[in-house]
C-alpha cells in the first residue's frame, strides 16, 4: 500500500470506526500511519515494524478478518484488535486494524497464566503441567493435549489457547496446531516454504507448519 492511499482509506473507514477507536495503517510489514484514541495508545510510529503477536500481524498472515486479544507483551499495553487485510490479485497490499480497549474473552477473562492444563482421560481428570506437553492439535472442534503418556481432552479452543499460552513455550505452527518449542526434535523442510516438525515423543510424531504461519514460525525461531 502505498503512503498516498493512506488518506483515501481514512475517509472510507472514518464512517464505520467509532469514535475512541484507535486506528492502525500497515503495508505487509510495517505500519505507515497510526491515529492514538483517548482510550488505548500503543504508541505506533510510522515505519515501525508490525510485531508478531499483533491483530495485524495475524491478519497479515491468515489474508482474512482477524479479531484478535492482545497482551500486553506485544505493544507494553494490552488491546482487542480487529484488523482487515487488503489484498488484491492474491497479493497483500496492507492491512487496517481498528484497536479497542481490551475486551474480555469467554471463559479466559479473569485466568493467569497457565502453568498447566487440565486433561480429561477416560477416568477422570488431571492437571499436565506445560513442560509434558508435546504438542496441542485440534480436530472436528476437540482439543487434544499430547503427552509421553497419553493424550487427553480440553475444554478451551484453539482460540482460546492462542490467549492462554506462554509465547516462550508454545507456537502456533498451523490453526490446528501448538507445539511446545522444547519438545521438537528436528525440523524438516516441505513443500513451498513449508516445513514439518518432528516431535521428541515415542511415535516421532510429525507436526506440519503451514504457509500462513511458516514466515512468524522461522522468525520467532530465528532461523
Amino acid at each position: 500500500m502505498e503512503d498516498t492511499l493512506v488518506p483515501e482509506v481514512l475517509q472510507m473507514i472514518g464512517e464505520v470506526v467509532p469514535e475512541g477507536v484507535s486506528v492502525a495503517i500497515s503495508d505487509g510489514s510495517k505500519y505507515l500511519y497510526y491515529q492514538p484514541s483517548s482510550t488505548v495508545n500503543l504508541k505506533i510510529a510510522p515505519g515501525d515494524q508490525v510485531p508478531i503477536g499483533s491483530a495485524t500481524h495475524r491478519a497479515l498472515n491468515e489474508l482474512g478478518k482477524v479479531g484478535h486479544q492482545v497482551e500486553s507483551r506485544v505493544f507494553g499495553v494490552p488491546y482487542y484488535g480487529l484488523s482487515l487485510p487488503l489484498v488484491r490479485h492474491g497479493q497483500v497490499m496492507g492491512c487496517i486494524t481498528a484497536i479497542y480497549p481490551v475486551q474480555p474473552m469467554p471463559h479466559v477473562s479473569s485466568a493467569p497464566r497457565l502453568s498447566f492444563l487440565i486433561g480429561k482421560g477416560e477416568d477422570g481428570w488431571l492437571p499436565i503441567p506445560l513442560s509434558e506437553i508435546v504438542y496441542i492439535s485440534s480436530n472436528d472442534g476437540k482439543t487434544l493435549l499430547h503427552t509421553a503418556s497419553g493424550t487427553f481432552a480440553n475444554k478451551y479452543s484453539m482460540a482460546e489457547l492462542d490467549y492462554l499460552l506462554p509465547i516462550e513455550r508454545f507456537v502456533r505452527c498451523h490453526r490446528s496446531y501448538f507445539v511446545n518449542m522444547e519438545s521438537i526434535s528436528f525440523i524438516h523442510p516441505h513443500f513451498h516454504s513449508t516445513f514439518m516438525l518432528e516431535m521428541k515423543d515415542k511415535q516421532k510424531t510429525r507436526v506440519p507448519v503451514s504457509q500462513t504461519y511458516s514466515s512468524s514460525f522461522r522468525q520467532l525461531l530465528g532461523f
